[in-house]
């Protein structure tokens, strides 16, 4: 099928036009019906009153012997006595034999259509008997059915004509109605295809009439602003991630030139211990990475069983406690069950330590409680806190505030974005402030029910 054929605007113009033109074709048909019945049912009246007429005369007995048919020349009109003699008769067959064998019993009538054996075409012919004067009359009154046709005619004639004259007025207004319907739909397409992941920052116009076509714009424009948006933070994604890796590799390289350009006096386990340290550090980013990957994709492994959170609490601060002079106060835990996945929560625990552990001056505290159905777990530190304009900021990848850079705390800017992650992903929700300690205060909150 043609290109042009497969368009909205065509097959909407095929369709209504189908659709009027089998409307105009049955209501052709009807109306020619309901005229050609109209008319008969007129023809059928005249012929019984006329009949009716003739039997009044014939009970009074005053039968005159021609019958005349006023305003009407055209009527056949005899009667018949029980001899099938015709005693009297329109002038129009005046001498004629009787003009139909049909003989209904005395009192009632017959309304027929046949052909007669005077004139041609089709007749309407009202029979009725009546019983008088000791004998049976029967009386015919009858007309041509030829005014019915060649009225019938005219009107199909009239449709004949009329009909694919509408139909084709109807077909070019539907074209060029939804043409100009379709119009800024195609405008919203050509200029949509024009836009290349190189200028994304181009819109589509919001036309002014405030119906279907504006809101698809309007949707269309809201697209774009996300792929926007997604596309930027790919970008950026990208530039953070080579910047990360790059820093781990230089370190490596730049150890092991060294040692080659001095290999009679370098310490190789040093130089080993250096290059698995940074080695490691790259696993680590790249670990983190590919859990933010799974979690845009919607395949991180997150499992449906009961955790005991201030379980992972509590190892984690007994392993994290001798490796750092911070002292991690967690007086305030207690116990809070949740429904998830055990690596993820302590991954997210983890991250949120590490994280007081980096910025602490002197003490972390932790504590974790529940109540309706919630379960709300808080990490706080004494360091230098986080500016109420950068407390959303924080949860972002690759995200460094001014004190972090300036104390050279390391870290890839990520841990807090995969807790958020890791919260998201068990219906919950994180936050950051600053707390009673002076620094910030990260808080959980997760379902202890699955929702």
């Amino acid at each position: 099928m043609p290109l042009r054929f497969r368009s909205a605007r065509a097959r909407s113009t095929i369709a209504a036009t189908v659709v009027v033109a089998l409307a105009l074709i049955v209501a052709g048909f009807t109306a020619m019906s309901l005229q050609r019945a109209a008319m008969v049912n007129a023809i059928d009246t005249a012929l019984i009153g006329r009949a009716e007429d003739i039997t009044a005369l014939i009970i009074d007995g005053s039968i005159p012997t021609q019958l005349t048919a006023p305003g009407d020349d055209d009527a056949l009109v005899q009667i018949i006595d029980g001899d099938r003699t015709v005693i009297a008769s329109s002038p129009n067959i005046a001498g004629e034999s009787a003009i139909s064998d049909v003989r209904p019993a005395a009192g009632t009538q017959v309304v027929t259509t046949q052909t007669l054996p005077v004139g041609e075409g089709e007749f309407r012919l009202v029979t009725k008997s009546e019983f008088a004067h000791d004998q049976t009359f029967t009386i015919y009154a009858a007309a041509s059915l030829d005014p019915v046709r060649e009225a019938v005619a005219a009107l199909a004639a009239i449709l004949i004509a009329g009909v694919p004259l509408l139909i084709a007025i109807v077909g070019v207004t539907v074209w060029f109605v939804i043409g100009r319907t379709l119009h800024p739909v195609e405008a919203i397409r050509s200029k949509v295809e024009s836009i290349s992941n190189r200028d994304l920052d181009r819109r589509v116009p919001v036309p002014d009439s405030g119906d279907e076509i504006a809101r698809l714009a309007a949707t269309m424009n809201e697209m774009l602003d996300r792929l926007e948006q997604s596309s930027d933070q790919q970008r950026r994604f990208v530039a953070d991630a080579s910047h990360e890796l790059r820093s781990p590799l230089a370190a490596i390289r730049s150890q092991l030139e060294v040692d080659l350009l001095h290999a009679e006096n370098a310490d190789w386990s040093a130089t080993s211990e250096g290059v698995l340290d940074e080695t490691l550090r790259m696993q680590r980013l790249v670990d983190d990475l590919l859990l933010l990957a799974r979690s845009d994709s919607g395949t991180l492994p997150i499992g449906h069983r009961s955790v005991d959170l201030d379980d992972i609490v509590f190892d984690l601060v007994k392993r994290t406690q001798p490796l750092t002079s911070v002292t991690i106060d967690t007086t305030h835990v207690s116990g809070a069950q949740v429904i998830g996945d055990a690596d993820s929560l302590a991954r997210l625990v983890r991250n949120l330590v590490e994280n007081a552990v980096r910025f602490a001056v002197d003490r972390i505290e932790i504590s974790l409680t529940e109540a309706d159905g919630i379960a709300v777990l808080t990490v706080s530190d004494d360091g230098p806190g986080i500016p109420e304009a950068d407390r959303d900021q924080v949860f972002e990848r690759f995200t460094r505030l001014d004190e972090a850079r300036d104390r050279d705390h390391g870290g890839a800017g990520l841990g807090l974005a995969i807790s958020r992650e890791i919260t998201l992903h068990h219906a919950g929700s994180i936050t950051a402030d600053n707390g009673t300690l002076g620094g910030a205060r990260i808080t959980v909150e997760i379902p202890t029910r699955s929702r």
